[in-house]
């Protein structure tokens, strides 16, 4: 096994000239960039993807917190362990602030590449998600760096911001990330959910072999 990989997180802000355009006019949606870099900080692999998985539970919260539905009705939204969670219009939803470690929340990663679980509508969490890699590093694990965000930008037609994880490998050896999702966070009566709001699955995979990092920027848009 490798030593555990330090990370360089940081957070920009995007400039008007580098917003990616893969959204069309009228769209409501997200662009998904993968970046592997080295120990040195080289890229060795880039992708920008249009994301195009969100999946049922992202607008049954959002219509939950647009309504809004009250205390005393609630929602039953399915959340990541598979189970309806009563939620309302006063719960916290959508946080996606996830510390290092925590896999709940935030971007997430995994290796199904729509095998175990087919792509759909329904997908209320991955198909098989890697673990976060405490020391020592272990096998077929990923370091989960905290969550950061990019602040609002726009340009002539396109406003978007990011959310950004790092993924670093030490597990001694490649890793190939065939899926990715976002975990959001609701808070109701004391008790906290965790829900599934995108489920992308990458065509080929991306490797991350052992001593590099995985970045993950989740960037929804509205274009006009």
């Amino acid at each position: 096994m490798g030593e555990e990989v330090k990370l360089k997180l940081a957070t920009k802000i995007i400039k008007e000239e580098e917003i990616k355009h893969l959204l069309e006019p009228g769209e409501v949606g997200a662009v998904l960039e993968l970046i592997v870099t080295d120990k040195d900080g080289k890229v060795t692999e880039k992708r920008v993807l249009k994301s195009k998985s969100f999946v049922r539970q992202f607008l049954e919260l959002l219509w939950v917190q647009a309504f809004p539905i009250p205390e005393v009705v609630t929602y039953s939204v399915r959340d990541t362990a598979n189970v309806l969670q009563s939620i309302c219009g006063s719960g916290l939803i959508f946080a996606a602030n996830a510390g290092a470690g925590v896999i709940t929340f935030g971007p997430v990663v995994g290796t199904d590449d729509g095998t175990l679980v087919p792509l759909n509508i329904d997908n209320y969490r991955l198909g098989n998600i890697i673990l976060h890699d405490a020391a020592p590093p272990t096998a077929n694990r990923l370091q989960y760096s905290a969550v950061t965000f990019g602040a609002p930008a726009s340009d002539a037609t396109t406003s978007q911001f990011t959310i950004t994880r790092n993924f670093a490998n030490a597990s001694g050896g490649a890793i190939t990330v065939n899926e990715i999702g976002l975990y959001v966070k609701g808070y109701i009566y004391n008790v906290t959910y965790y829900f599934m709001t995108i489920r992308d699955v990458i065509p080929g995979g991306i490797n991350v072999p052992n001593g590099q990092t995985l970045t993950v920027n989740y960037r929804p848009q509205t274009v006009i």
